[in-house]
Parts: structure tokens; C-alpha cells; sequence
């Protein structure tokens, strides 16, 4: 078998049907808001946010230890299994990054305009996410990753957790990084709409802890066991 890794993983379909149709659903929505209002780009961005913490969450070794994923992992012209997880990650968000595509142009088509740094922080918001998601759902079921976070961020809504307000009380430079940096990779939505101020140096740095987070177990990829159960 020659098909590349990602070309196997877009074939075989990681994703649920019902996921898809959520994903197609709120694209509409979010177009027709647009359309209705351009300054309601970050309310279709924060839909496409919430169904991409279940896409990414596609899981992997659930389905590989059950042999889902045996004509990649054993192909001879696959160079390692960091690629393998690497192009897993990438088929496994590319529907909600074709959904945001499709929702920033229809903003912009419609003359939404926005500064180079409105932009680059809402990505982040989806890197994030679809780091994150992607990460914490690897050894689950396909969306569990994203029902946990979900169901966390709801917890921390009932209890009025305010994300915004973890550096109060910080008294150096660096603690008011820290906190901002933990507020937004814990609930990426603060990047979108309106927001108390974040440091720059935040948006940065929670860019880099996804990469990282992504570029760590990417690289540890070969010391995952597929075979711990028996295959039905």
C-alpha cells in the first residue's frame, strides 16, 4: 500500500456523520449572520470553536487497536509514526478549518475588514482547540476529548469561574503572562468577541504551547502500544 498517510486518513472517514452535519449547520448559521450582520463574524467563529472541540477529538488508539488503521501503520512508505500522527491530527481538524475558511471569506466578501492581529488571534483560538481537543481525545473514543472539555467548561460557567480575572492579584510582568496565557488555552473562546485585555505576549505564547503540545507527542508517537486489546 503507497497512499499517503493523510490521503488514507480522509478516506476512511474519522469523522461521524452527525459531526459533519452539526459542522455544515452551523457553517450555514454563521453565514446567514454574517450576511445579516458583518460585526457578527466572532458569534459564527465561537459555533465553528465549539463543534471543532469534537472534530479534532477524533481519537486514535481506540480505532488502531482494534486494526482500523492497520494498512498505514504497517506500509512500507510510511517514514515513522509521527508522520502517521501527524497527518491523523491534520485530516482530523481540516473540516472545521475548511468551515472557518468558508465563514472568514463570507466576512470578508461581504467588506468585513480587520487588522492583522484581530486575525492572528482568532486562529490561535483555533489552533488551539484543535490542539488541545485533538491531544486530550488521542487514547478515547472519537468526541470524548471534546465532551470532557465541554463539560469542564460548563463547570467552570456554573461555578463562575472567571477565566478573564486569573492574573488579579499578580504582582510581576511574568505572573500576568502565566495567567493570561493559562486563561486562553483553557477557554480559547476569550480570543473571540469582546474581552478584557490580554497581553500580547499571552497570544503568543499560547500559540507555541499548542505546537509544542503537538510536536511532543508527535515525537514520543513510537512509543504508543495499538495492540494492548484484542481486535473484534
Amino acid at each position: 500500500m503507497n497512499v499517503s498517510p493523510l490521503r488514507f486518513f480522509v478516506s476512511v472517514c474519522l469523522h461521524p456523520f452527525h459531526y459533519l452535519a452539526a459542522l455544515t449547520i452551523v457553517v450555514l448559521i454563521g453565514v446567514w449572520t454574517i450576511a445579516m450582520s458583518a460585526g457578527e463574524l466572532d458569534s459564527a467563529l465561537g459555533m465553528l470553536l465549539f463543534v471543532q472541540m469534537f472534530l479534532a477529538s477524533s481519537g486514535f488508539l481506540v480505532r488502531a487497536r482494534r486494526g482500523h488503521f492497520d494498512p498505514i501503520l504497517a506500509s512500507r512508505s510510511t517514514s515513522g509514526r509521527a508522520r502517521v500522527f501527524a497527518c491523523h491530527w491534520l485530516a482530523s481538524v481540516l473540516p472545521g478549518l475548511l468551515g472557518w475558511t468558508i465563514v472568514y471569506v463570507t466576512a470578508w466578501s461581504l467588506g468585513g475588514t480587520w487588522s492583522l492581529a484581530s486575525v492572528a488571534s482568532r486562529f490561535v483560538a483555533l489552533l488551539i482547540v484543535s490542539a488541545l481537543a485533538w491531544t486530550a481525545g488521542l487514547a478515547l473514543p472519537r468526541g470524548a476529548g471534546g465532551a470532557l472539555w465541554a463539560a469542564g467548561l460548563v463547570a467552570a460557567l456554573l461555578h463562575r469561574v472567571d477565566f478573564a480575572a486569573l492574573s488579579v492579584g499578580s504582582s510581576t510582568p511574568v505572573a500576568v503572562l502565566a495567567a493570561h496565557t493559562a486563561a486562553i488555552v483553557l477557554c480559547p473562546f476569550l480570543l473571540l468577541g469582546t474581552h478584557p485585555p490580554i497581553v500580547p505576549g499571552a497570544i503568543v505564547a499560547g500559540a507555541c504551547s499548542a505546537g509544542l503540545l503537538l510536536l511532543t507527542v508527535w515525537h514520543f508517537a513510537d512509543r504508543f502500544d495499538f495492540y494492548l486489546l484484542d481486535r473484534a
